[in-house]
């Protein structure tokens, strides 16, 4: 499974009542999905939405330690392809207490080797998961344990089911987003002021959609059990978790007595760029190895002398593998061999913790530019680390 280094502060704030904003749609995206397991008798109900695949039970055994990583993510449609439209990466520090949200934009623009730069949400429609999970982990850097995908569909679906919604309790419709009249809005008039955007500000969208998620979380709330259980069945096609139902009563309990004050929000570094005639998000990576540096309380716990490290060249460069190895053994490092790796078409270089604990790979990385991180863990291992150059090495070695 695979996640990237360390990180730097982010350059980007926020002012106090956008960062409110922010939260508060993070915090009703969840509250949607988790309202639905408030009674236990829910239980059978809300297995449904589990995902026990092999794939989803390994995600849980990455990153052992004091950390809990869940990838929270919105889906909508392009004309029929499904895409993901925003994903918010939240990172649990469970020793201090610390929860850290990083936010990134469906439009990042990310490589992806042979079928070259591509948009983030768009690779959920080509690659799936667990693929597109990676994708995540790889870019942000950390190693995504948990979960949870929500269908804008469903969005339609609830309003339906509750009778629609009435136009004078959305404040924040903006030209076009609301029809004339005053009668409820149906599910896919509901949908569309949802994920509409009409020349609206980003801060602006979220805000129209934690006003949505929040009505209907209120509106839901006010339901028995009966029909609760019959609005679960309907929403199964709309919503996937790796949670199991009481490890989401255990997450609302923990959201509800929480004090978001405390919570750290972080945009994604980078910058929007025109690019063939649309707009991109331009990931700043070194941005965002200290950024992660920062969320993991900055330094190394394990110090250099107590890591065993292999290297391997996976281009067509040669001499890369030796002087990775030579700089690495002057900071201390162990070097137990250099090689070849099993392709020389590596298109970025990556750490692999090869131990139950990614902590000496962390470590690792914090020498290594621009290189992804990965926990592979190999009984059989004589090393503690392996790196594998990729061609990035070569453009942004010092």
């Amino acid at each position: 499974m695979y996640w990237d280094p360390p990180v730097r502060p982010a350059k980007r704030k926020f002012a106090l009542g956008k960062r409110h904003r922010q939260l508060l749609f993070i915090i009703a995206f969840l509250l949607l999905v988790l309202i639905f397991v408030y009674a236990v008798n829910l239980a059978a109900s809300t297995n449904a939405w589990q995902n026990s695949t092999d794939w989803a039970k390994e995600l849980r055994r990455q990153g052992e330690g004091q950390e809990e990583v869940f990838l929270l993510y919105g889906i909508d449609y392009w004309g029929a392809n499904p895409y993901v439209e925003q994903l918010v990466v939240v990172h649990h520090d469970t020793g201090s207490g610390a929860v850290n949200l990083i936010l990134v934009p469906g439009n990042t623009l990310v490589e992806t080797g042979e079928q070259g730069e591509e948009l983030l949400g768009q690779l959920y429609r080509r690659e799936g998961n667990p693929a597109f999970i990676h994708r995540v982990q790889e870019l942000t850097g950390l190693p995504v344990q948990h979960y949870l995908e929500l269908n804008y569909q469903a969005i339609a679906v609830l309003a339906d089911l509750l009778g629609g919604i009435e136009p004078r309790q959305l404040k924040y419709g903006g030209e076009g987003l609301l029809p004339a009249g005053s009668k409820p809005l149906g599910g896919f008039e509901l949908y569309r002021y949802f994920t509409g955007s009409y020349g609206q500000t980003p801060e602006e969208q979220l805000q129209r959609r934690r006003e949505v998620l929040l009505l209907l979380w209120e509106r839901l709330s006010e339901k028995r059990f009966g029909r609760l259980a019959r609005y679960m069945s309907k929403l199964r096609p709309y919503v996937e978790t790796d949670l199991s139902w009481r490890e989401m009563r255990e997450l609302r309990e923990q959201f509800k007595s929480y004090d978001f004050a405390e919570v750290a929000i972080n945009h994604l570094p980078g910058e929007e760029k025109l690019i063939n005639g649309g707009l991109c998000w331009v990931p700043d990576y070194g941005a965002i190895e200290d950024l992660l540096r920062q969320i993991n309380n900055e330094g190394y716990s394990i110090p250099p002398e107590e890591i065993r490290v292999e290297v391997l060249n996976g281009t067509t460069i040669p001499g890369l593998a030796a002087r990775l190895s030579a700089a690495l053994e002057a900071e201390g490092f162990e070097v137990a061999g250099i090689g070849n790796a099993d392709s020389a078409d590596y298109e970025q270089t990556q750490v692999i913790a090869l131990g139950t604990s990614v902590d000496k790979a962390r470590t690792v990385a914090l020498f290594v530019p621009e290189a992804s991180m990965l926990h592979r863990p190999d009984p059989e291992a004589t090393v503690d680390v392996r790196i594998i150059i990729g061609r990035n090495f070569e453009q942004n070695d010092d």
